[in-house]
């Protein structure tokens, strides 16, 4: 009796299993309440489940932990830091420099850049403008310039322009500037010629500085200037200029004046007239002449040569004629 007792609890949970697994192979979506997550049965009822925290370890991997400590070393530090960038440019420089069809593209590349920037019209030097030049001083400088405008400014050598501008004779200094609007301003300083210095046969303009300023085809070109020739003439110019202005009652007939020997002056007149000065104070000498002319008129006779190299004692050279005139005088008495 109490066997059967025991045995009726045991069929009822078998038969209570049974009917759980046929229900649920009825109707497999519907699961027993037991069996619905925490997670499920929030979502049923609007209930946000809260985010899972993922715990982690604070401390680094293996493999970072042996990166960072490879990196404190020095030898690997440097040798990544510029041994991998030489080694990088190193190996693009040779396989550039073995390739030359590699090279010629580059450089083909770059000159159409270099080109394209160069013929930008901002970039373009339209004229020329001369200051403190004369005109005929800045047509030579034009045509020795040889410059075709528009020209880029990028292949303009200034200071190569600026030494065959210097280079002239009549240029004492000039300076190159590029002018906003295309503009190339070339200021100068010309050389005032004072003088013309008969070297040989060529008439050669001096400045006061002793410098030629210019070549003359002709004396007829300058008649306004005094006419120098002699050896050392061009370095004693002051004092010929000072000559110059002291006898400026006898300009008309002065043609110019001769450096003798390297030591002092004659006067050359019209008329084949010459003023011998000393070597020491020719003004002192020249001015005497003048005033023995003013009251003698000494030099409208027919005198060839006045010697003033001893100023104590002039000495007056008559011409032939004069000198025949004189004897046939002296046979008549």
């Amino acid at each position: 009796m109490q066997s059967m007792n025991r045995k009726e609890p045991q069929l009822r949970r078998i038969s209570s299993i049974e009917s759980i697994n046929k229900r649920k192979q009825e109707a497999p979506n519907i699961a027993p309440l037991g069996e619905i997550s925490a997670e499920k049965i929030g979502r049923l009822f609007g209930q946000k489940t809260p985010e899972r925290v993922i715990k982690t370890d604070p401390a680094p991997s293996k493999i970072k932990y042996k990166i960072h400590r490879m990196w404190l070393s020095p030898i690997i530090k440097r040798t990544i830091c510029f041994g991998l960038p030489t080694l990088l440019m190193f190996m693009f420089g040779t396989y550039f420099l073995s390739n030359d069809s590699l090279r010629l593209k580059f450089n083909n590349v770059f000159e159409d850049a270099k080109l394209n920037i160069q013929a930008r019209p901002e970039f373009q030097i339209e004229l020329m403008k001369i200051e403190g030049a004369s005109e005929a001083l800045a047509m030579s400088i034009r045509k020795s310039l040889k410059l075709n405008f528009p020209v880029s400014s990028f292949k303009l050598d200034l200071l190569e322009l600026k030494n065959k501008i210097q280079d002239m004779q009549e240029v004492k200094s000039a300076s190159l500037f590029l002018r906003p609007g295309g503009l190339l301003e070339v200021d100068l300083i010309e050389r005032i010629p004072l003088i013309i210095w008969r070297n040989g046969s060529s008439l050669e303009m001096i400045d006061s500085e002793g410098e030629i300023s210019g070549i003359l085809a002709s004396r007829l070109d300058r008649l306004d200037l005094p006419l120098f020739a002699g050896d050392g003439a061009k370095e004693y110019i002051l004092e010929a200029l000072n000559i110059y202005k002291v006898a400026e009652p006898i300009s008309e007939r002065l043609r110019g004046l001769r450096r003798m020997g390297d030591r002092r002056w004659d006067m050359i007149l019209d008329r084949n007239q010459i003023i011998q000065l000393p070597e020491f104070e020719p003004i002192n000498a020249l001015k005497h002449v003048l005033v023995l002319n003013s009251s003698q008129n000494i030099l409208s006779r027919d005198i060839v040569t006045i010697d003033m190299r001893d100023t104590s004692r002039p000495v007056l050279r008559l011409s032939d004629a004069a000198n025949e005139i004189i004897r046939t005088s002296e046979l008549m008495e």
